[in-house]
């Protein structure tokens, strides 16, 4: 089996949603492995004192127990074109490092900045992020992502963010979204339209 790892944002020296990411990692080893006694992560990671203030990703490598944490500088890419591709044996319902079957999709589809997957015109997910459609009034994230994330689990527990089962014919309805994970959420947004089964980005806020 795969490691599994968890990227939690470093920002000004301070770790976020570390009880989201604490309670995937216990639900994993769990599931996967057995084991009922969780990882302490805030006692686990420490930070390094070269480690300043900015963004960083901060990224636990584990199994059994703790296998690495390493720490990199975090910089947002943004895309312009994005591909729907419809892959319905596609599945990553564990954060496995392991992402063998995301770079074969890029790599079949080398025009497109990224790729959603979807499942019978069920949109799950992008490559590396859960997703959020806002048509105006409010901001839906699909009913069926490949990955439950942390950062949309915070979301949707604070009321900012409704699950719906969103499908290729339903982004006709949308003029906007976000990428979300531990990284980003709403703090970067793209204006889009929806043509020829693609995301086509026009602006980002």
């Amino acid at each position: 089996m795969s490691l599994l790892f968890e990227t939690i944002r470093l920002q000004n020296r301070q770790l976020h949603n570390l009880w989201y990411h604490s309670e995937r990692m216990a639900q994993s080893q769990k599931d996967l492995l057995g084991i009922e006694k969780a990882i302490d992560l805030e006692t686990a990671i420490r930070l390094p004192d070269e480690i300043g203030e900015g963004l960083y990703r901060c990224r636990v490598s584990y199994k059994e127990k703790i296998d690495k944490i390493a720490f990199f500088p975090y910089e947002a890419k943004h895309p312009s074109l994005i591909q729907l591709v419809e892959n319905p044996l596609v599945s990553y319902h564990y954060k496995f490092e392991d992402r063998s079957q995301f770079q074969e999709l890029l790599a079949q589809h080398p025009w497109a900045d990224d790729v959603i997957i979807t499942h019978n015109n069920y949109l799950t997910d992008a490559t590396f992020a859960n997703l959020a459609f806002s048509d105006g009034n409010q901001w839906v994230t699909p009913a069926t992502p490949l990955l439950k994330g942390t950062r949309r689990q915070y979301l949707i527990d604070k009321q900012l963010l409704v699950e719906k089962a969103i499908t290729t014919h339903d982004l006709k309805y949308f003029r906007q979204f976000a990428l979300i994970n531990a990284m980003r959420d709403f703090n970067i947004i793209y204006d889009f339209t929806f043509s020829n089964n693609q995301l086509i980005v026009h602006g980002i806020h």
